[in-house]
């Protein structure tokens, strides 16, 4: 559902009035607390209780899930307590997962404040967090109770926060091929042209859960979401101390790099190379490695959850509006590709 801010208000009352939850638990980030909850009737609630995470993936940790889990104790939270998540997908990523295994599962309301938590995190059931590095390696599926995605939200938003949730939209116009494909040609546009970016997100929202509806727990075509993000994970976690290294840049190389691989291993051609290429590049910038990040970047491919018996399982375009999924690339083969493709660098000390 894409509202507005009067809207998502009487919406959210009307759930509260209906349900009467004893507890009105709010997780939110430090960005989406200043910018976004302050917009909601919620927030005007003193007896709700709020919880403030740091912004990003640095939220998505076993500790905080502890710290959380504790609050909602020392609060006296039950079965007939409810969680609202208002923030970006690390928020809703965080709250689904708190919420799903706090006394065997809670009720959950999603109000994405970023556009991709809204064509992506909240849509499709996963929730996780992070651990040892690894993305979203625990984790449950569950559906949230209600998401209210609220189009004036969009306007809080960083250059860099929109480039992330563009990369998924881009994501989901080569999948399908179609009229997303179609509207993604033309670039990004004002926020201000609220019927387009409305129709846009109703577009990816019905894309994506025309797969995950058919699919929930993901033994099959729901694996073709993951195109992109074997290699941009990887490539998040190499320079994850880099704060212009965001997850939309490396998804959206993460794309571009598949793809290369794809053609170099017989399964796409030079032209669907091209219209990714020109997808990308006019928008993010290139993000490689050198030759000795080479082993580095392979073992966390390889600590990818998607991957099985030694193998990398990758979603590979074999052209636009046609993926295919359980590609398996042995981790020699990966290897060969990114030291063909590292950047040339004389010493360990041209990089430090």
């Amino acid at each position: 559902m894409i509202v507005k801010t009067d809207t998502i208000n009487s919406r959210l009352e009307n759930w509260l009035n209906t349900h009467q939850p004893d507890k009105v638990v709010v997780v939110t980030s430090e960005s989406s607390f200043k910018l976004c909850l302050p917009k909601l009737s919620i927030h005007k609630k003193l007896d709700n209780v709020v919880y403030r995470l740091p912004d990003g993936d640095d939220a998505k940790t076993i500790e905080f899930c502890q710290d959380f889990w504790s609050v909602m104790m020392r609060n006296d939270a039950n079965r007939k307590s409810v969680i609202i998540a208002v923030g970006g997908g690390a928020v809703l990523d965080f709250s689904g997962f708190c919420a799903s295994v706090f006394m065997r599962g809670l009720a959950c309301i999603y109000v994405p404040t970023t556009l991709l938590s809204m064509v992506d995190g909240s849509e499709g059931g996963k929730t996780g967090i992070n651990f040892y590095g690894t993305k979203n390696i625990i984790g449950t599926f569950s559906e949230p109770n209600l998401v209210l995605r609220n189009i004036e939200f969009l306007t809080t938003l960083t250059k860099n926060e929109i480039f992330s949730g563009w990369a998924e939209i881009l994501k989901h116009g080569i999948l399908e091929g179609g009229e997303i494909f179609k509207q993604i040609q033309g670039g990004i546009k004002p926020f201000s042209d609220e019927d387009y970016w409305i129709n846009l997100i109703r577009l990816n929202i019905e894309f994506k859960k025309s797969i995950t509806s058919a699919d929930f727990k993901e033994k099959g075509q729901r694996k073709l979401l993951n195109l992109g993000h074997t290699f941009g994970h990887g490539l998040e976690a190499l320079f994850f101390e880099d704060p212009n290294i965001t997850h939309g840049k490396a998804v959206a190389n993460g794309i571009y790099w598949e793809t290369l691989l794809a053609l170099e291993l017989g399964f796409t051609n030079e032209e669907n190379l091209r219209i990714v290429e020109n997808l990308i590049f006019p928008l993010y910038p290139k993000i490689g490695w050198n030759k000795f990040q080479v082993e580095e970047i392979g073992n966390l491919l390889m600590h990818d959850k998607k991957n099985e018996n030694g193998w990398i399982h990758f979603t590979f375009s074999k052209q636009i509006g046609a993926a295919e999924y359980n590609i398996e690339v042995a981790k020699q083969r990966i290897l060969h590709f990114l030291d063909k493709h590292a950047e040339d660098v004389e010493s360990i000390e041209d990089i430090l």
